[in-house]
């Protein structure tokens, strides 16, 4: 198993972050270059994952806690899961943590380090780039 996570503070409401990444019409405006997700009904996504020239395309779990502000989501059958918690961040503003953890088990080529970990810690990054970009339009019209 290999976990990997990381951190963005995004300058909003806690609660407003949370509605936008898990708003089912947003999901697939801040996933990453190659990762395209679309609602199924309630609680299940399609997913599209090209990694090289190989390409994934599974259904899979998505789950949203609004009381705890977490967003879950997995493969049925890959070994792959996810999440995103959006939190207060304590310096005295209305800014917001989020943070978002993946997780690969078994004999994914990213449970094996190298350009394959590289590239889910560019990812991960990237989706976070562009929740806080989404955040930061959606905001913006509404001022």
């Amino acid at each position: 198993m290999t976990d990997f996570e990381h951190t963005r503070v995004i300058d909003a409401d806690p609660r407003t972050v949370f509605d936008i990444a898990s708003s089912m019409t947003s999901l697939d405006s801040w996933t990453p270059e190659g990762v395209e997700v679309e609602p199924e009904g309630e609680g299940t996504l399609h997913a599209r994952v090209a990694s090289g020239s190989d390409v994934h395309d599974e259904t899979g779990y998505v789950d949203t806690d609004r009381d705890r502000m977490r967003l879950r989501w997995g493969g049925t059958d890959t070994g792959y899961e996810g999440w995103l918690q959006i939190e207060p961040h304590t310096n005295g503003g209305s800014n917001t943590l989020a943070t978002l953890h993946v997780k690969f088990e078994g004999g994914a080529p990213e449970t094996l380090g190298g350009e394959h970990t590289a590239s889910v810690d560019s990812r991960i990054e990237q989706a976070l780039d562009r929740l806080s970009a989404l955040v930061r339009d959606r905001t913006e019209t509404t001022r």
